[in-house]
């Protein structure tokens, strides 16, 4: 095949995938455009149909008041003769409603109703000698009169005529004043009724435009995928308009056909001009070279003519034999010295440090960027101890070769780049990137490498379960020197380790910062002193009727050194480290010894719950020191619930079974903590013999909003099910402490009842609820005391 053919079959598929991805962006970039611009144009009118509707609703509720602070509507209540009151003070309230419109009504009608609910006078803007209330407008009146809310306006689908905007208030004539809602029975209502014209006339011609029809209800309606708007009309009332599919099909269809043409006449332009530019300044004198060469390996000619041009093709041919020479050369000394590593075939450690040494002396001298892939893989140690060391050698000559296999495609794509894969030792690998500005397309080979172990390590039909780690970083943004680079891409591997393996991480000065922290607060937890250091609270939980039936240990931290240190951050890092038994043993001692305080407080039946890790479920030192230290406090199991926290998660297996059993046979309840968005799964919820279920704030937060309240109920069902009971954390407002009441919670724990607090504060905060709940008693005494008759 010709160059010139090749060239072709090159450009041809580039220039046509190049063309397709920006006509496609260009399109998606519009088609969002158009998008947007219906969705304001939809908002825009939408808006304009709440402000029709405000301004019925205003001139609704502004006659209204008018009418029932007049005089005219003073005198028609308080007068006995019918006739008198109908005609005469019946015009006049009737002058009162047409000097007070100020728009164009095609309706309008006012209603007095006597305190038994028959109408005293009706009036409405139209023909009929006889009209007269609907039953519609009586049954809104028989509403607001027993309503105990304050008015407010109705939006009214009439059946056989259009909707009309209702108001209805109270009047007592004796005082003229309006009644409370305990008065209503003896009270005029005066109801006021509107036909929104313009409102509705706006709602059917976008009807019409959107060819779907304005849905308006009296709950907020969510809105629809795609183009769809909603509005609040008010308060209580609400809109939406979703467009019907094809007002917006037919306008992409235009665009995409143009956008279609468009890149299609571009892309013939490009290639022909393309093809034309190469082989005029490439591939004809390549051609020409090439028939040179031919010549001279067939011995037709003794040497290269003398380039016409001083440009790269005429320097490549002065350089041609000499580049003959010094390949053989260079053969020769590679044959000589051995850069390789003999398991993977690719780099060593020292020859890594040759290229890692030559690509830092580029970057600075021609201010490029360097980075630098620190790679381990995750659980090999496994693979050679359950399949044999040749497995393992195996699976690391694999992943070098899939490894150069990334690292050519990335070259690919990333033709200024350059790249070099090194094995530093078992299994760790190394690999420089070196580019120009920019990050020479550094996150899209982490994940290429990330890929290659994606769910685990395929080899010969068997399934290895192995990952990669990988840290990165980058001179000059993270390091000074190539020991500097290696030190802490070495650095953002471990922490990627940390996250929970398969991952890369880049290394930051906020990663750095972290690890010393991390460093700092290992160290002072070895030399903690509990009695000196550490201080306990307590967090009460209610259960239905109020009372406190369990109080939360927890645990604060206050280090001479570091300060106050959140649970949430030295609490995993002592469990890494090993130290968190001591801990343990320190709460629950000091916990037992203060329990009976918290009998006194809130009575023999309270419970002490402890917080445990699940990382000492492994063997039943836990269950011995529990027994051990309730006997010496002189506490019974049965007031103990321990908490299985899940920093570490408590795997199903025997040992764990038999501790948690252990636990449970010696007295103590057992609750599963942070339900819902830890590591405890269903079945560990059907297995494990725990008593309690403590669903975590976050799940509490998403559960208790209106649309997830039968969720809420079935998961509560499911544990009591179960014969669990179940306490919520984090009800920190009556909404979530109401939907969990509705849902059949029994406990409630969180900060709308009490934070966390020491055993004095605790005391205070049970005083000052005793107080409240008599003064609450003492009230509702004295209301049924004067509701007895004399």
């Amino acid at each position: 095949m010709t160059l010139g053919k090749r060239t072709l079959l090159v450009i041809f598929p580039v220039i046509l995938i190049i063309q397709l991805v920006a006509s496609t962006t260009a399109y998606l970039t519009q088609r969002a455009s158009l998008l947007g611009l219906e969705q304001a144009r939809l908002e825009q009118q939408l808006s304009a149909l709440k402000s029709a509707y405000l301004d019925y609703e205003a001139f609704n509720r502004s006659v209204l008041y008018s009418i029932m602070d007049s005089e005219a509507l003073l005198l028609f209540l308080r007068e006995s003769d019918t006739d008198f009151r109908n005609d005469t003070l019946g015009l006049r309230i009737q002058q009162s409603i047409r000097s007070l419109s100020n728009t164009e009504l095609t309706f309008v009608s006012l209603a007095v109703v006597q305190p038994d609910g028959t109408p005293a006078y009706y009036f409405e803007s139209s023909l009929s000698p006889f009209a007269a209330m609907n039953a519609a407008q009586q049954r809104i009146v028989r509403d607001a009169r027993q309503s105990p809310t304050s008015r407010k306006t109705l939006y009214v689908e009439q059946a056989d005529d259009e909707p009309l905007l209702m108001n209805t208030d109270f009047l007592l004539p004796a005082s003229s004043s309006r009644p409370l809602p305990s008065q209503r029975a003896e009270a005029f209502a005066i109801q006021l009724a509107v036909r929104p014209e313009r409102f509705l006339k706006l709602k059917r011609s976008l009807e019409s435009e959107y060819g779907a029809p304005v849905e308006i209800a009296t709950r907020k309606i969510p809105a629809a995928s795609g183009l769809s708007a909603g509005v609040s009309l008010s308060r209580s009332l609400h809109a939406r308009l979703t467009p019907a599919p094809h007002y917006t099909a037919e306008r992409l269809q235009t665009l995409g056909l143009a956008f279609i043409a468009g890149g299609a006449l571009i892309c013939l332009v490009s290639i022909g001009l393309l093809l034309w530019l190469i082989r005029r300044s490439i591939t004809g004198p390549i051609s020409q070279l090439d028939d040179q060469l031919t010549d001279l390996l067939l011995c037709k000619r003794d040497a290269l003519d003398e380039p016409t041009d001083g440009g790269e093709i005429g320097r490549l041919t002065v350089n041609m034999k000499t580049l003959h020479d010094r390949n053989t050369e260079a053969l020769q000394r590679i044959r000589e010295i051995s850069w390789e590593d003999s398991l993977t075939q690719v780099s060593n450690r020292a020859h890594f440090g040759v290229l890692a040494n030559a690509m830092y002396e580029q970057c600075m001298r021609k201010h490029k960027r360097l980075a630098l892939l620190f790679l381990d893989l995750d659980n090999f140690k496994q693979v050679n101890d359950q399949h044999g060391h040749d497995a393992g050698d195996a699976l690391l000559r694999i992943f070098a070769q899939r490894a150069r296999g990334v690292l050519e495609r990335h070259r690919t794509d990333y033709p200024q780049t350059e790249t070099a894969l090194a094995r530093l030792s078992g299994d760790e690998f190394a690999i420089l990137l070196l580019s120009e500005t920019g990050d020479g397309g550094l996150q899209q080979l982490c994940d290429a490498l990330l890929g290659l172990c994606r769910g685990g390590f395929r080899l010969e039909d068997r399934l290895y379960p192995v990952s990669v780690s990988i840290g990165t970083a980058c001179y000059p943004e993270d390091a000074d020197s190539i020991t500097q680079l290696l030190t802490r891409a070495d650095t953002a591997m471990y922490q990627a380790k940390a996250e929970g393996k398969n991952t890369a991480v880049a290394f930051s000065g906020e990663l750095e910062r972290r690890n010393e922290r991390i460093r700092l607060i290992e160290d002072q937890l070895r030399e903690l002193d509990g009695d000196d250091q550490l201080r306990l609270v307590y967090m009460p939980a209610l259960d239905r009727e109020g009372a406190v039936v369990s109080c939360e240990v927890l645990l604060r931290w206050h280090s001479p050194i570091l300060g106050t240190v959140s649970p949430g951050e030295f609490i995993p890092i002592a469990e890494r480290a090993g130290l968190f038994p001591k801990i343990d043993s320190w709460v629950i001692d000091h916990a037992l010894a203060e329990y009976p305080k918290l009998v006194q407080l809130f009575g023999e039946g309270v419970l002490l719950a402890i917080n445990v890790s699940s990382a000492q479920l492994n063997d039943d030192r836990i269950c011995r020191y529990l027994v051990e230290r309730a006997a010496h406090h002189g506490v019974a199991p049965g007031r103990i619930e321990i908490e299985l926290t899940e920093t570490y998660a408590a795997e199903l297996c025997k040992n764990t079974m038999e501790v948690v059993q252990a636990i449970r046979h010696a007295g103590f309840r057992v609750a599963i903590d942070d339900f819902g968005v830890g590591y405890t799964s269903i079945q560990q919820l059907l297995e494990y013999p725990a008593d309690t279920i403590k669903l975590d704030m976050a799940i509490i937060t998403r559960l208790t909003r209106p649309e997830m309240q039968q969720s809420l109920s079935a998961l509560i069902d499911f544990c009591h099910a179960q014969g669990k009971r179940v306490n919520a954390e984090g009800v920190d407002n009556m909404e979530k402490q109401s939907a969990l009441v509705q849902a059949g919670c029994d406990l409630f724990q969180g900060y709308l009842i009490s934070p966390p607090r020491s055993l004095a504060a605790l005391e205070d905060w049970m005083a000052v609820r005793n107080r409240a709940q008599g003064a609450l008693r003492l009230e509702q005494l004295t209301q049924r005391v004067e509701a007895q008759p004399f």
